[in-house]
């Protein structure tokens, strides 16, 4: 059917073109903005990956390096452990020779072994008769047992002699 009224013919208003070319550029710029950071995305993941194997590769030899100072260094501290366990040990030893010694009678060299409870020392006395006085004591003691041997004059005109001490067990483990 045929329209007996002619109508005006529309021209398309300018503000439809214009939304319809912003729209399709918007559109353009969104895709191209994907496809953009998606690229940046897999560009960064590669980064990582290769971050992620170099700090795996170099810290390696580090920690290995580390490690062995760490078993050095609790070595180290087990050896220092036990020697202040013996040092702790020792001083009862040490405490009980200062309360049973003769004030002219000096000891010059010491060996011992805290396994054993025996030591050895060696010393001077001012004259035969102050090591009989300091043999005396040790005798009466109960703790230990002394041993006297080696008794000589030096050259000085001083008794000199050697002694062992052969400790009880509770000496060495009391506080």
């Amino acid at each position: 059917m045929m329209d007996l009224i002619p109508k005006k013919e529309q021209k398309p208003i300018f503000s439809q073109i214009f939304f319809s070319i912003v729209s399709v550029a918007l559109f353009l710029a969104v895709v191209a903005a994907f496809f953009v950071f998606q690229q940046l995305v897999a560009n960064a993941n590669e980064v990582l990956q290769v971050l992620e194997q170099r700090f795996a590769q170099d810290t390696r030899p580090v920690e290995e390096e580390l490690s062995a100072r760490l078993q050095a260094d609790k070595k180290k501290t087990e050896i220092l452990r036990t020697v202040l366990d013996e040092r702790k040990s020792i001083l009862a030893f040490f405490k009980m020779l200062e309360q049973t010694s003769h004030p002219n009678v000096v000891f010059r060299e010491f060996a011992g072994d805290m396994s054993t409870r025996v030591f050895a020392l060696d010393g001077v006395a001012q004259n035969f008769a102050v090591l009989e006085q300091q043999r005396l004591v040790w005798e009466k003691q109960k703790e230990f047992r002394a041993v006297l041997h080696d008794i000589t004059l030096d050259k000085e005109g001083k008794s000199a002699f050697s002694v062992e001490f052969i400790l009880k067990p509770e000496v060495l483990d009391s506080p």
